[in-house]
C-alpha cells in the first residue's frame, strides 16, 4: 500500500468528492488526483528518479498536497521546506537534500531573489509566474492526467522533514511510505469517533511539520473534505468550526491558546465538534481545563516527534474524563503507547530503569524513522535495535502512563517549534561585542518556552537585547532569535569546560515541576 493509492481509491469511485478547499479555491478527489498526475509526470521528464528529493516552499497550499501525491506514484521524497527559516538555512537544506525540483508558491519571492544564486545548477525551479523558472500550470498542462507507471514499494522513502540538529545543521529525517500509513491507521484507532468518507477536517498546522503533514496525508486517506488554512487564524478556526460539519481537529497548545483569548469564546457553537487532537509541546493544566470546558469534546493529547513520523503515545478522552473526576495528576502525563507502539525508559548505557525511575525515552514502532539522510553515523547513534531514543527524560508510572521530566539533549520547543540552542549560540557568538554565551529555555505562558541568552561581552564592549535582535535577523529564522539577554560576568563551566547549562536553568525552572515548558 502507498500514500497515493488512497488518493486514486477516491478519485476512481467518487471523483466528484470534495476534497480540499483553501479560500475560493477548491479540488475534487478527482480533480487532485489528475492534478498530482500531471505534475509527476512533469517531474519525470525533469529527470526525477524513485528516491530523488523534490521540494516546496511556501505557507500551507493545494500545491503542497497535489506535490505530496505526485512525489509518491514516482517514488520521490517529498520535501516540505520551512519559509521561516533565513535563506542560508534554506539553501543548506536544498543543497543537502540534493533537490532535483523545487516548487516556488506565492509570497515567497523575495526568499527566492535571496536563493538564486546559491541554488544547484541542477535544481529545477517552478513557480506560478517567476522569470526564469518553469511556469507551473502551463508546464504541468503538458502531461497527461493519467497515472505514471513507476514501480514504488511500501519501505521507499516518502517524506523528508527537517529538524534541528546538535550540531547546528539541520538534519533531514526520512520516513516511508510505510511509516505515513502506519501513522495514519494508528491515529484512526485512537479517535473514538472514527472520521467518515466526506466529513470535513481543518488543517491548520504547517505542512512542514509531521502535524500539519501528516494531517493532510490523514485527510485523504479518509476520504474528508480538508478545509486547508495558509496560515492558522484563530477567528478562521473559529468560522469553520460553526460552519462546517468538522468532527476533528488538530492544534498545538499555543494554538489552543489564541482560540481559548478570542472574545466571547465560551458563546460560540462547536457542537459539530466531537474531538481535539493536541500535541507538539506540553500544554498547562489550567490551559487545558478551560478548553475542555469551553469545547465540550473530547481530548486526545499526542506524543511523539519527527523520527517517529509523529504520535506513538495518546492520553485518550477516557483518561481526561477520569482526570477530571478525581485523578488530576493524569493531565500531566502524555498517556500510553499507541496501538503496535512501545515505550520503556533506559539509563545512561541503555539499560531499562525501575517502573517510576526517569531515565531517556526510548521508542520502537512501525512509524520509526528509517533514518537521517546521508547521516549514518547520526542514524546509528540515534537508533538501537529499532528503538528511537528520543532525547526525552522520563518515566512510566505502575499503569504504564508516560510522564516528561526534562530534555536529555538541549532541544527548547517554543510555540511547538523545535530549536537547538547551538544554532542560536552560533548565530549570537559572531556579534563583536560577544565573547561567550550560552542560550537555554525558560518558562512562557504563552509559547511554552521562551529563549533566554546569557553573554559575557568582550572588555569595553556592550549590547543590549534590541541589538542582539537586530543583529540575529539576517541570520536565524525570527522564532529562533532570543528576546531575553543577560549579561554576564562568566558562564559556569565543568572541569572539561562545557557550559553548565542545568545551573543557568535552575532558579527559572524552580517550582515548576518538570523542566521543560
Amino acid at each position: 500500500m502507498l500514500v497515493h493509492h488512497y488518493l486514486e481509491y477516491y478519485a476512481r469511485n467518487t471523483p466528484g468528492l470534495t476534497c480540499i478547499t483553501q479560500g475560493d479555491a477548491t479540488m475534487s478527489y478527482g480533480e487532485l488526483n489528475a492534478a498530482a498526475n500531471r505534475l509527476a509526470h512533469g517531474f519525470l521528464d525533469l529527470g526525477v528518479e524513485r528516491g530523488q528529493r523534490v521540494a516546496v516552499l511556501g505557507e500551507n497550499s493545494i500545491e503542497h498536497c497535489v506535490l505530496f501525491m505526485a512525489a509518491s506514484k514516482v517514488g520521490a521524497v517529498a520535501v516540505p521546506l520551512n519559509y521561516r527559516l533565513a535563506p542560508a538555512e534554506l539553501a543548506f537544506i536544498i543543497e543537502d537534500a540534493n533537490t532535483k525540483a523545487l516548487l516556488i508558491l506565492d509570497g515567497m519571492e523575495s526568499l527566492l531573489a535571496a536563493l538564486r544564486e546559491r541554488l544547484p545548477a541542477d535544481t529545477a525551479v517552478i513557480t506560478r509566474d517567476q522569470p526564469d523558472s518553469l511556469q507551473l500550470n502551463s508546464w504541468c498542462d503538458q502531461f497527461p492526467a493519467t497515472a505514471p507507471a513507476v514501480e514504488v514499494q511500501q519501505e521507499d522513502a516518502y517524506l523528508q522533514l527537517y529538524t534541528s540538529g546538535t550540531t547546528g545543521n539541520p538534519k533531514g529525517v526520512v520516513s516511508s511510505h510505510g511509516n505515513i500509513l502506519t501513522l495514519t491507521m494508528m491515529n484512526v484507532v485512537a479517535a473514538p469517533a472514527r472520521p467518515d468518507q466526506g466529513s470535513a477536517g481543518i488543517v491548520c498546522a504547517p505542512l512542514f511539520h509531521i502535524g500539519g503533514a501528516g494531517s493532510a496525508i490523514a485527510g485523504i486517506f479518509n476520504g474528508q473534505h480538508m478545509l486547508l488554512h495558509r496560515v492558522f487564524d484563530p477567528t478562521q478556526v473559529v468560522a469553520e468550526l460553526e460552519n462546517y460539519p468538522v468532527s476533528a481537529i488538530f492544534l498545538v497548545p499555543a494554538m489552543i491558546m489564541a482560540v481559548l483569548q478570542l472574545p466571547d469564546i465560551e458563546q460560540r457553537d462547536f457542537t459539530n465538534l466531537r474531538q481535539i487532537f493536541y500535541g507538539a509541546s506540553p500544554i498547562s493544566e489550567t490551559v487545558l481545563r478551560q478548553a475542555l470546558e469551553v469545547f465540550q469534546c473530547d481530548f486526545i493529547q499526542m506524543y511523539g516527534m519527527t523520527e517517529t513520523t509523529g504520535t506513538v503515545v495518546n492520553l485518550s478522552p477516557e483518561d481526561h474524563r477520569v482526570a477530571l473526576a478525581g485523578k488530576p495528576e493524569l493531565l500531566r502525563s502524555c498517556g500510553r503507547p499507541s496501538v503496535g507502539a512501545q515505550i520503556k525508559i533506559v539509563d545512561m548505557e541503555g539499560m531499562d530503569v525501575a517502573t517510576g525511575d526517569v531515565g531517556e525515552i526510548w521508542v520502537k514502532s512501525d512509524t520509526n524513522m528509517l533514518g537521517y539522510y546521508n547521516l549514518p553515523e547520526a542514524t546509528a547513534a540515534n537508533l538501537t535495535d529499532g528503538w528511537v531514543h528520543t532525547g526525552d527524560a522520563g518515566y512510566l508510572d505502575e499503569g504504564g502512563y508516560l510522564y516528561l521530566k526534562d530534555r536529555i539533549k538541549d532541544m527548547v520547543v517554543s510555540g511547538a517549534e523545535n530549536i537547538y540552542p547551538v544554532e542560536v549560540e552560533n548565530a549570537v557568538a559572531k556579534h563583536e561585542a560577544v565573547a561567550d554565551v550560552a542560550v537555554i529555555g525558560v518558562p512562557d505562558d504563552k509559547f511554552g518556552e521562551a529563549l533566554l541568552a546569557f553573554v559575557v561581552t568582550k572588555p569595553g564592549m556592550t549590547l543590549t537585547v534590541e541589538e542582539l535582535i537586530e543583529f540575529c535577523r539576517e541570520k536565524i529564522a525570527g522564532y529562533k532569535i532570543p528576546r531575553q539577554l543577560k549579561v554576564v560576568d562568566e558562564l559556569p563551566r565543568n572541569p572539561s569546560g562545557k557550559i553548565l547549562k542545568k545551573i543557568l536553568r535552575e532558579p527559572y525552572w524552580k517550582g515548576q515541576g518538570r523542566g521543560i515548558g
